[in-house]
């Protein structure tokens, strides 16, 4: 059976959503089905897949690989509803599952149906942190009001609603008044990190083999909470000298820097490439802690998944936890609070055989909770109920 994945995004990247569609798309291939993806014809690399994946046309060139509103966007959206409308008379796909709100416009205009909307995150909370500069409360209330909408008038239109985390599934259900349901992000457990690759990981950033080092992976935008990350940083360097911040992004970097300057902590502060699969498995390995902070409600970071995965301490915000009950599998810190977040963080690397623990619950925790089989029955239970309301629709 064909299941059409529409994505509204540059595609491969080393977003966290775009590491999600591609695990959801492999588990499906995986249980036998026949998945193929659209997307928008760029990405940051050349994609291996053992499963189609088509592309609109490259008409405006764009390159960026960021989050966010652009006109480039509202092109490349109308070519996607275009090239949507073309695989459903090529593919007749028995569902289409459409990722956040982009690609689920797209898809209603193309008239696919069963249609199911995988909510990725919560736009009422997110649309805000894209206004330029000091937008003002007014501008941020009035975004956000349109997220919200937005968000609403999906999740009624579409035949049947997914969410990433059970906060999400929670928040659009009540807006919306229907049943949403969460499908946890399937997620691999890489081999181990050695101690070999270890020490090459800190020669590679010319992090030495005792100082403390302090992870944070992704993109750079404002809801990812990156001003409290900073003053966590430098809190922690008050209390250890010899601590280090290693942060891997492909993001523009100049305004994390900029609030390091200002915090006198950018001197221990080293930027690292997030490319790829490579690039995130060097950066894992340096690591002795990983931070998961948050600045908007909405989905799960992918970046949490990906830390707890590999064996590395997390220590994560509440926020960030999106609804999902970690157990004893991460250290969980309030929201906003640099210093709490410091605390934690340095009761991790004083306490190691602690901290070692956490860890090996949390890759427990990632092959348990998210293993590719609970998606696909979650899923498959999702598109069975988006047929239903698509037959009874159109009787």
């Amino acid at each position: 059976m064909t299941i059409l994945h529409v994505a509204a995004m540059p595609f491969p990247s080393p977003q966290g959503t775009q590491a999600a569609v591609r695990a959801m798309v492999d588990a499906d291939h995986e249980a036998g089905r026949s998945p193929e993806l659209l997307t928008y014809a760029h990405g940051a690399a050349e994609l291996r897949a053992p499963w189609p994946h088509h592309r609109i046309a490259d008409l405006v060139r764009d390159r960026s690989l960021r989050s966010g509103p652009s006109w480039r966007k509202l092109v490349e959206d109308a070519q996607l509803l275009v090239e949507a409308r073309r695989l459903r008379q090529r593919l007749r796909p028995r569902a289409t599952l459409a990722h956040h709100v982009e690609a689920t416009t797209a898809a209603l205009g193309a008239r696919l149906r069963p249609l199911v909307f995988f909510a990725h995150t919560a736009l009422g909370p997110e649309l805000p942190t894209y206004l330029p500069g000091p937008a003002g409360a007014i501008a941020e209330r009035l975004a956000g009001r349109a997220g919200d909408a937005l968000d609403v008038t999906l999740a009624r239109r579409a035949d049947a609603t997914v969410a990433v985390s059970p906060w999400l599934a929670a928040h659009l259900s009540a807006r919306a008044e229907r049943d949403v349901r969460y499908v946890p992000v399937p997620w691999r457990v890489p081999p181990p990190i050695t101690a070999t690759e270890r020490d090459k990981a800190r020669a590679r950033f010319a992090l030495s083999a005792t100082d403390p080092v302090f992870l944070y992976a992704g993109n750079l935008d404002a809801y990812q909470g990156v001003p409290t990350l900073a003053r966590a940083f430098a809190e922690v360097r008050a209390r250890r000298a010899d601590a280090r911040l290693l942060v891997a992004t492909d993001s523009d970097r100049s305004p994390l820097e900029s609030a390091l300057w200002s915090l006198g902590a950018m001197d221990r502060t080293t930027f690292a490439p997030l490319a790829d699969e490579p690039d995130r498995r060097v950066a894992h390995a340096a690591a002795d802690l990983a931070w998961v902070p948050r600045a908007a409600e909405g989905g799960l970071p992918m970046k949490l998944l990906d830390a707890l995965s590999r064996g590395v301490p997390t220590v994560v915000t509440r926020r960030a936890c999106s609804g999902i009950d970690l157990g004893d599998a991460a250290i969980v810190t309030s929201d906003d609070d640099p210093e709490a977040i410091a605390a934690a963080a340095l009761l991790a690397i004083e306490g190691r055989d602690a901290a070692r623990a956490v860890a090996k619950r949390g890759v427990d925790y990632v092959a348990t909770a998210h293993a590719p089989e609970r998606y696909v029955a979650a899923i498959d239970l999702a598109i069975d109920l988006a047929i239903d309301a698509a037959t009874d629709a159109s009787r």
